[in-house]
């Protein structure tokens, strides 16, 4: 009988969620658009046994070249309803920029609007990225099965047609480690400052550098002991003041970079916010943008790609390493879903400045992964974040929403 009310329950709020979600125009009545002018994809849905939680991203992109949606809306759910899933896919967690979001926590709806979520709407040719929870219920089998995520958008008062996906979810026997890298698109530019910490300066004009950041975690159950970066650039910017860790191409747009002492464990062993054992790192490099450029133009087709390297790490006070001995090579570690390995960006450049305007974004402009200005350490390219602060919501056990 209790599994028979739960049931009951989850169809009744699944069924509000589909009049709730379907009654969300951006303002009158909007016409409908048979061209959907976006796309979206959403990956890193294996998980391992043993993981309780993994942070994945769904990508919206703007395919248009001179149209800005107003707002937008995705709704997630099971394929099929069931009172015990095993794994579910679940809106995101206090904290993180999504819109407005309601439903059960497995099955519910964002809606994005620009009046109030202005950065989570993307220009011409841009993309954003929502954070979503996969979470693991049942950890001592493995599980298979798929769920769906449907989005439409509103372009002024029209409103596009809904476009519908299916993807999987997977729960692996496979005790290995998980990197996944995010690489937001390049909007500002960035200066070095007396201390090193590079500042936002304002959208990003011809003849300008900025900063290509991206943040990798290992949300798998084996440590990595180094990592390698293959980065390339979009055509019309070039790679400025490298690492010495990174090799770059000839053509100023491709590089390797290896990173054979960075170690990084999985999140579940990052507990203490003050030691320098870490689950996350966030690098940049630097681009620049010709001044010959003509703007506002956005370069489209830039790629981070990262793989984990280990040496059979063993000892946890052997994952803060020196570099490698000359006769030694490290090898590419085991990876449990390599679909997140990879992340594209786009280098999006404004027209230029006249005089002093900044553009309302000066030296304290946000920064485009964490949201606020990030001391990073210039020199090298990397700043390590600790268990807390940022990382929290992939360390820390989350205040879960009641299910019914």
């Amino acid at each position: 009988m209790a599994v028979g009310r739960r049931w009951l329950s989850r169809t009744v709020a699944a069924t509000l969620l589909v009049l709730a979600s379907t009654a969300l125009p951006a303002g009158p009545a909007a016409a409908v658009d048979p061209e959907p002018k976006f796309d979206f994809d959403l990956t890193s849905t294996t998980a391992p046994l043993g993981v309780e939680k993994k942070r994945i991203y769904l990508r919206f992109t703007n395919l248009t070249t001179d149209e800005t949606p107003t707002a937008w809306q995705l709704d997630v759910g099971p394929t099929r309803l069931d009172p015990w899933q095993p794994a579910t896919i679940e809106w995101p967690e206090p904290g993180n920029r999504s819109g407005e979001c309601d439903g059960e926590p497995d099955r519910f709806y964002c809606f994005i609007s620009a009046s109030t979520n202005q950065g989570l709407i993307p220009g011409p040719g841009e993309t954003v990225e929502i954070p979503l929870t996969m979470y693991i219920r049942e950890k001592n089998e493995p599980y298979e099965d798929t769920f769906s995520v449907t989005v439409h958008a509103y372009w002024g008062d029209v409103r596009s047609p809904d476009v519908r996906k299916t993807f999987p979810i997977k729960v692996v026997d496979d005790a290995e480690a998980d990197l996944s890298v995010i690489a937001p698109d390049v909007k500002q530019s960035v200066r070095i400052a007396a201390d090193g910490k590079l500042e936002a300066t304002g959208p990003l004009n011809p003849g300008e550098t900025a900063a290509v950041r991206y943040r990798i975690v290992n949300q798998g159950r084996k440590a990595v002991s180094g990592v390698k970066v293959t980065l390339s650039l979009p055509e019309g910017t070039a790679f400025t003041q490298p690492p010495e860790e990174c090799a770059v191409d000839e053509d100023g747009r491709s590089a390797v970079c290896t990173y054979d002492s960075l170690a990084l464990v999985p999140v579940a062993e990052d507990t203490d916010p003050k030691d320098d054992i870490h689950s996350a790192v966030e690098l940049h490099n630097l681009v620049t943008v010709p001044a010959a450029t003509l703007a506002p133009v956005t370069f489209k087709g830039g790629t981070v790609q990262v793989e984990g390297l280990t040496e059979e790490v063993v000892a946890k006070s052997d994952r803060v390493r020196t570099k490698l001995p000359a006769n030694a090579v490290a090898v590419p570690a085991a990876d449990v879903d390599a679909s997140d390995n990879q992340d594209g960006f786009s280098v999006v450049v404004a027209a230029p400045r006249s005089g002093g305007d900044d553009g309302g974004n000066g030296g304290g402009g946000e920064l485009p992964i964490t949201g606020a200005q990030t001391t990073l350490i210039a020199g090298i390219g990397l700043v390590l974040l600790a268990g807390g602060g940022l990382m929290l919501l992939l360390t820390r056990r989350r205040n879960r929403l009641p299910h019914a």
